[in-house]
């Protein structure tokens, strides 16, 4: 089993940081008073001047004094079959060997002084890369690659950004590290070159609206979708002049009780199908909600896409001119630990097939900087013949951390 130097170190950190802790008389009196407080396992078990915490803030605290707008990190992916091959065990899988990806972020910005229109401005750039010559999906171009590009302006009307942006169509996280069919449906995490504006509108202490309002000029064929998911996967096609409108408004109920309601409308050009069955444009709209109380959280979502976007999706195996999912999920945090289900369902249709994740896991944060995911995925795809092919049954590991 291979496991880079660099996640060594990463992850037996915490444990000698905790060593040392153990040894200080003054960890004990600055321990949280309980779990449910403790903001990371180091900090429950060995008080907040834990060497690994302590550390970490001695180190943001640098570079905000110095003005080093720079962090870096990375996954680490371990997998292992749950009772029969699939993959086989071992730190990723065939043809994503190695670490899952590490990324380095430069976000240097100036906030401007005085009642002025524009009050913040800068930039914000993640470029990530992986140790393998496995490219992160088939479709990417390489092994190095930009995930975000832009440069945003923070105004009194929202803010405005250009560049490459994360597309805002859905809900932006399902709290799990292997997600779920919209993420691999190519609408979540998904940037593409364009412009944005964001603004929070709040009517009142206990309601606000979020809006999200996007054009993209073309795709950059960056995402974890599966290959033939959409047409910015699909070898010969590409995606052109996206527009997205999201819409979040969201009610405190109580002290304790918050509910978000989304609705989000696509609509995107297809240039390259002439020939291959494809259409020339994509509509999909998205519908969702959240509701949280105290440190419970359900969510549901559902995405219905009309017109063909490839000629092979990988769900039907064909040229589907319909594709719809509903996903929904629970996550509970005590503390340092928080533990959720989650899943999604999705269908093809003309031609037909549907596919399935289900997806239990925890999320332990070890520390403030790192964050360890065990989950189990059951995944489940059916094509249009009716044959049923496992992408997946089996446990993953993930260590997350950045400094």
């Amino acid at each position: 089993m291979r496991f880079p130097r660099v996640a060594l170190v990463v992850a037996l950190a915490p444990i000698c940081a905790f060593a040392v802790s153990a040894a200080d008389d003054s960890a004990a009196s600055t321990r949280p008073a309980s779990f449910a407080e403790a903001g990371s396992l180091s900090e429950y078990f060995f008080g907040k001047n834990n060497l690994w915490d302590s550390t970490y803030d001695i180190i943001e605290q640098w570079k905000k004094d110095h003005h080093f707008p720079i962090s870096i990190g990375a996954h680490h992916w371990l997998h292992v079959d749950r009772n029969q091959f699939v993959y086989g065990n071992g730190y990723g899988w065939p043809g994503l060997r190695g670490t899952y990806f590490y990324f380095v972020n430069f976000d240097p910005s100036f906030k401007i002084p005085g009642d002025v229109f524009v009050r913040e401005a800068g930039i914000h750039l993640e470029g990530r890369f992986r140790d393998t010559d496995d490219k992160f999906r088939t479709f990417f171009r390489d092994t190095i690659w930009t995930y975000e590009a832009y440069a945003f302006a923070k105004t009194k009307i929202g803010t405005f950004k250009a560049g490459q942006i994360v597309q805002q169509f859905c809900i932006a996280s399902d709290t799990s590290w292997w997600d779920g069919v919209s993420y691999y449906d190519d609408y979540r995490y998904n940037p593409s070159w364009g412009v944005s504006w964001e603004n929070t509108w709040k009517g009142s202490d206990s309601f606000s609206v979020d809006t999200a309002l996007q054009y993209f000029i073309r795709g950059d064929r960056v995402s974890g979708a599966f290959p033939n998911a959409s047409a910015d996967t699909t070898a010969g096609l590409s995606e052109r002049n996206t527009g997205i409108l999201r819409v979040v408004p969201t009610w405190k109920l109580n002290e304790n009780t918050k509910l978000a309601l989304g609705v989000a409308g696509l609509v995107r050009g297809i240039q390259g199908g002439a020939g291959r069955g494809v259409d020339h444009m994509q509509v999909a709209w998205d519908t969702d909600f959240t509701l949280t109380w105290k440190n419970l959280s359900i969510w549901g979502q559902y995405i219905d896409s009309r017109g063909v976007i490839t000629p092979t999706r990988y769900v039907s195996g064909g040229p589907s001119d319909r594709q719809n999912s509903l996903s929904t999920g629970i996550n509970y945090k005590c503390g340092p630990v928080s533990t959720h289900v989650n899943y999604s369902r999705g269908w093809d249709h003309h031609p037909s097939g549907h596919q399935s994740i289900f997806e239990p896991g925890f999320a332990f944060q070890l520390t403030k900087n790192v964050v360890l995911y065990t989950e189990y995925v059951r995944w489940n795809v059916t094509n249009s013949k009716g044959v049923r092919s496992k992408f997946e049954d089996g446990f993953e590991l993930a260590l997350v951390w950045n400094f």
